[in-house]
């Protein structure tokens, strides 16, 4: 009886004890902590990096489009020059400084690159964004042969405000941008259908190719005559 007594009594005290620590709530509070202010503070340091990034982002786009635009209307035939000392465009008159078209297919114009790269930075002195890091900038005008087009792009490093190198974080984000646009030169475009169409005749003297491209015309005649075009 006593030896069941006691057993009893040890369960209870057992149940107790469990029943204790959950009613207990002490040091909850900091237990709590310890889980979300990591989860806090990366949570805050991505704010702080999409404050950053957002407006380089922005500005470095707008600096290159710029540039691009700027690069492209140059060296198209619209006789518009443009001067990064003021910013601003302005006609040519003498038709002797004008590149030559065909001359233009083997050379390659090494102002580019410092144009490009002084439009950048001062379209982006004029933004809002920070300019704390390193800014690289590379402008290019690719020669397609049936076009051109010119490509700026730029690339800013920043540091990071919060150091998040502990879960393995860079220290340093790179924001890039690039920007294109095309070049619009009718005498490019006629010199390029020039060039196609001498190929053209060449390889059909050449190999005697006169039977298959009258072979060619009379089936396309023929199409087109059943088409009622």
């Amino acid at each position: 009886m006593a030896a069941r007594t006691l057993g009893a009594n040890h369960r209870k005290s057992k149940r107790n004890i469990v029943s204790d620590c959950f009613a207990n709530t002490a040091g909850d509070a900091v237990v709590e902590a310890t889980i979300l202010f990591p989860i806090m503070i990366m949570i805050f340091a991505a704010l702080v990096l999409l404050a950053v990034y957002l407006p380089a982002r922005a500005t470095l786009q707008r600096a290159t489009q710029y540039a691009a635009t700027a690069l492209a209307t140059e060296t198209g035939d619209t006789w518009l020059f443009f001067d990064e000392g003021n910013m601003s465009y302005h006609r040519e008159k003498d038709i002797r400084k004008l590149k030559n078209v065909y001359a233009d297919l083997f050379t390659r114009d090494n102002n580019v690159q410092a144009k490009g790269e002084a439009i950048v930075i001062e379209i982006e002195s004029r933004g809002i964004s920070s300019k704390s890091g390193r800014l690289s900038v590379e402008s290019n005008i690719l020669n397609r042969i049936l076009y051109k087009e010119a490509v700026v792009t730029a690339t800013r490093e920043f540091q990071m405000p919060v150091d998040l190198s502990f879960i393995g974080f860079p220290m340093t984000i790179a924001v890039t941008a690039t920007s294109t646009a095309v070049v619009q030169n009718a005498d490019e475009f006629i010199r390029s259908v020039d060039m196609a169409g001498d190929f053209v005749e060449f390889i059909v003297d050449r190999y005697n190719l006169h039977s298959v491209l009258d072979a060619i015309s009379s089936f396309g005649n023929r199409v087109t005559g059943i088409l009622g075009w």
